[in-house]
């Protein structure tokens, strides 16, 4: 038993083990990476995404599989095959297996692939290729006899690793669980990719003798379930001191492959999500019972920063994959902290870090640009997990660099004026640098669309809040009919957040209280009328020139315009056609007037 790692769901691993044996034809092979360092946390009950290796040459491997059932294909490159499981219909399981067998490596001239591969028998070797000891980690299962011991008990964190330590490895015998670290059992255990039985046998007979919990007299009844665990590196060490470490050299591991150090940032950040996530669940906040995180070994703290710029010479579709699992899984405010204080703000997001020490009106603001910015990141991620909402936070008030600069020209009124009606103003400019900086992260245009909308619009909820009470419906129903239901919740916690991000010393930024109004009112109109669309006016551009006898022209969208303001107001009794003309020609009458 432990008190921090979760062995009894090893026997999800173990389905997925029995599956993939089938498609294998052959039990000789091994789980690894994240679906087992997930597991043992307890952060994932039942992973989908799931990593496996294997002695042999991949083309081999590919060509005796078992693909009934499945789809698969290969990379010839680097050898790696995917399965993934398919249903009767043709349609696809949200389940992915990604093969690549024992392999080790040499040369990295990109910083990112290896120069040759080398296709290894060796399990020890393979682990050594590995980027961090909580991820070198190797699942198997065996149905063998079993040992049984005359007393069960339980074995805390500290003890199991102190046995690991002196043994090499330690068989727990309430889980079934077999652990084995040592490199010298690893090559006689593991031959050729294939489990030893003898040894296996031998391990489970020379139980560690001197203390009181083991019993040596033992016998063997039928057969049972062996949940193996391989860990070469003393990932499981790794996890118990909570602190994230490279395997083997940090400078080496980075310099290898760059995109490692985004990578331990996300790690970090989203595993320690996840916990928290896990422990508010089992109602263990109680402060007696505080929760331990994860936190960089030293020497690997130091890596990331000495080697930040090296992470310039990532592709951006890669660095664009850490940061959206990050900003959708994790904590977006803490992987800022992360990144500032490992000096890649400037590599990934340029216009950010230019907001860092830029002082704004502190009457209204007493922190800088930035601190504005991540102070807002962080009240927003606890109301909305839409990743685009959360980068929109993040980049929503960049463009205040540029627009400040205008004012300190000793400019007039009408000349701020100006600034402030054209495309200095920061809700127009800090869409225009979110787009050229996240164009260079590799995130699609339908995405920027979606995160410059955000930006451009967050001031809209004050704007109706700033307005006459009558006249806030029919404002919020505008904004309905062209951005819909769930970006306007959107933008209603957008507005939250940068009201609770002020700490503004003339007003309460606790009081939300109308922005909650807001919530409410919008929440009634969707359950009243839901969204109302200029398409849904009961009269068309062309019932419009029959009606007025008009020809094409800007006239016809004008008047289109007049009547959904008017409609608006109230769809229900407003949308019929003779109410609409009734309105228009009362508009064209005043309008001939003027």
């Amino acid at each position: 038993h432990s008190d921090m790692f979760h062995f009894h769901l090893l026997s999800q691993l173990a389905k997925h083990h029995t599956d993939l044996t089938e498609v294998l034809k052959t039990s000789d092979f091994f789980l690894v990476w994240g679906c087992i360092r997930d597991v043992l946390l307890g952060i994932v009950q039942d992973p989908d995404d799931i990593d496996l290796t294997m002695w042999g040459q991949p083309r081999e491997i590919y060509e005796n599989l078992n693909t009934s059932g499945f789809s698969t294909f290969i990379t010839e490159k680097f050898g790696t095959i995917t399965l993934i499981p398919k249903l009767e219909d043709g349609s696809h399981l949200n389940i992915k297996y990604e093969l690549t067998p024992f392999r080790a490596e040499s040369g990295y001239a990109d910083a990112r692939h290896p120069d040759q591969i080398f296709w290894s028998d060796s399990l020890v070797l393979d682990a050594q290729r590995r980027d961090f000891r909580i991820n070198a980690l190797y699942y198997s299962q065996q149905f063998i006899k079993a040992p049984s011991y005359e007393t069960e008990k339980n074995i805390d964190d500290e003890l199991l690793i102190k046995i690991l330590e002196r043994e090499g490895f330690i068989y727990l015998e309430n889980q079934q669980v077999l652990i084995v670290q040592k490199e010298s059992y690893l090559e006689q255990l593991i031959v050729k990719g294939k489990i030893d039985l003898d040894f296996l046998y031998y391990l489970l007979d020379i139980q560690p003798i001197g203390y009181h919990y083991w019993e040596v007299q033992k016998q063997f009844s039928e057969k049972i379930r062996i949940h193996l665990l391989i860990d070469p590196t003393k990932g499981l060490q790794s996890m118990i001191s909570r602190k994230l470490q490279t395997v083997w050299e940090a400078d080496k591991r980075f310099q290898e492959d760059a995109l490692r150090l985004l990578r331990a940032l996300r790690f970090v950040n989203v595993i320690n999500e996840k916990l928290l996530e896990l422990w508010k669940k089992e109602e263990k906040s109680d402060p007696k019972n505080k929760i331990r995180l994860f936190d960089f070994e030293t020497e690997t703290r130091k890596a990331i920063k000495r080697n930040h710029a090296l992470l310039s010479s990532i592709a951006k579709e890669r660095i664009y994959q850490e940061l959206v699992k990050s900003f959708s899984q994790g904590n977006p405010f803490g992987l800022i902290g992360l990144i500032d204080e490992a000096e890649m703000l400037p590599i990934l997001f340029p216009a950010l870090a230019k907001t860092k020490h830029y002082d704004q009106p502190i009457r209204y603001h007493p922190f800088d640009i930035y601190a504005h910015i991540i102070l807002t990141l962080y009240h927003l991620q606890q109301i909305n997990k839409n990743y685009l909402v959360r980068f929109a936070m993040l980049y929503h008030d960049v463009g205040k660099v540029g627009q400040y600069e205008q004012y300190w020209l000793n400019l007039s009124k009408e000349e701020i004026r100006k600034v402030l009606a054209g495309p200095m103003n920061h809700r127009f400019s800090s869409g225009e640098l979110m787009k050229e900086d996240f164009r260079n992260l590799g995130f699609s245009n339908k995405e920027i669309e979606e995160i410059k909308r955000y930006i451009k619009e967050h001031h809209t909820p004050w704007e109706i809040l700033l307005s006459s009470p009558s006249s806030r419906a029919k404002k919020l129903k505008k904004l309905l009919s062209e951005a819909g239901y769930e970006k306007v919740q959107n933008l209603l916690d957008i507005n939250i957040a940068d009201r609770l991000g002020m700490y503004n010393p003339l007003q309460n930024s606790s009081d939300l209280s109308d922005s909650y109004y807001l919530k409410e009112l919008l929440d009634e109109i969707e359950n009243s009328e839901g969204q109302f669309k200029k398409s849904d006016l009961a009269i068309s551009w062309a019932d419009i020139m029959k009606e007025f006898e008009f020809k094409p022209g800007k006239i016809i969208w004008e008047l289109l315009d007049i009547a959904f303001d008017w409609v608006i107001w109230d769809v229900k009794n407003r949308n019929l056609p003779d109410q609409i003309f009734a309105n228009l020609r009362n508009y064209l009458k005043h309008r001939k007037e003027k």
